[in-house]
């Protein structure tokens, strides 16, 4: 296991992390909310495979216009949490890496939200867009978001979470030890940042430091999705609903994106 997995496996199973997860519904922003409609149109009545459901969010957008829909993820603890939440969904434990128990063309869409799929390396990354791809039918769409290597947060000057003050002593006390925790993480792991070739590993601000990920530009996604068989000119989207074109987009934090597998001719 790639030592980014360890970490990032051990933040989700904290159960301060999944606190965050436990209550967490709706959009996470406008782009989402966008390429989510874009999706729910196209496969409304369909197959629906949902992974990285973390505590079941987007369980609660997709399961209900689905003819058959399946969550999953790799972590169990958010697999439970989400069946908590869900009771009624189609859930299970499985790592997006190997989806064999599925057969080849079984789902109108596949989703991957939240920059889930930028949680293993790189020979993870082309394993699960090669799974997504064989699972997809042809016309299929595959929806998800992914980091942006040239964000500036990335850079020297690397992005911090502030802390929110609160009347609260014992709240604050609480923000205040998970803040220095993550100043604790990021000398921790900062060091095993991969920043030079292809494949860039980066530490992120998310969860105090508590996660590192694979981070891509919108070049080398292009190749990344037309070698796995999709149309290599999807449509990315800013997290303010804008799409995006050319240039290494600074400002971009991430990107959420909309893919397509070529139908049948």
């Amino acid at each position: 296991m790639h030592r980014m997995e360890e970490i990032n496996r051990k933040t989700w199973r904290n159960p301060i992390a999944r606190r965050d997860y436990r209550a967490s519904t709706g959009f996470i922003n406008e782009g989402e909310r966008l390429v989510f409609e874009i999706a729910r149109k196209r496969a409304s009545g369909g197959r629906i495979l949902d992974i990285g459901i973390g505590g079941g969010r987007t369980t609660g957008l997709f399961c209900d216009i689905a003819a058959d829909y399946v969550g999953i993820d790799y972590t169990p603890e958010m697999v439970e949490l989400a069946q908590h939440n869900y009771p009624q969904a189609q859930l299970a434990h499985m790592d997006a890496r190997d989806v064999s128990t599925f057969g080849n063309a079984s789902f109108d869409l596949v989703l991957f939200s939240y920059n889930g799929i930028d949680s293993v390396d790189a020979e993870g990354r082309r394993a699960v867009l090669s799974e997504v791809s064989r699972v997809l039918r042809a016309g299929g769409t595959f929806v998800f978001s992914t980091f942006n290597r040239n964000w500036h947060g990335f850079g020297e000057k690397r992005a911090r979470s502030s802390i929110v003050w609160s009347n609260d002593p014992l709240r604050l006390g609480f923000r205040l030890v998970k803040h220095a925790m993550g100043l604790v993480r990021e000398r921790r792991f900062a060091p095993l940042e991969q920043r030079e070739g292809e494949h860039a590993i980066l530490l992120h601000r998310a969860h105090d430091f508590g996660i590192m990920v694979y981070a891509t530009t919108p070049q080398q996604l292009r190749a990344q999705l037309g070698a796995s068989g999709f149309d290599g000119d999807p449509m990315l989207f800013s997290v303010d609903g804008h799409l995006l074109r050319g240039g290494t987009l600074p400002e971009e934090e991430y990107f959420h994106v909309v893919a397509y597998k070529p139908a049948l001719s």
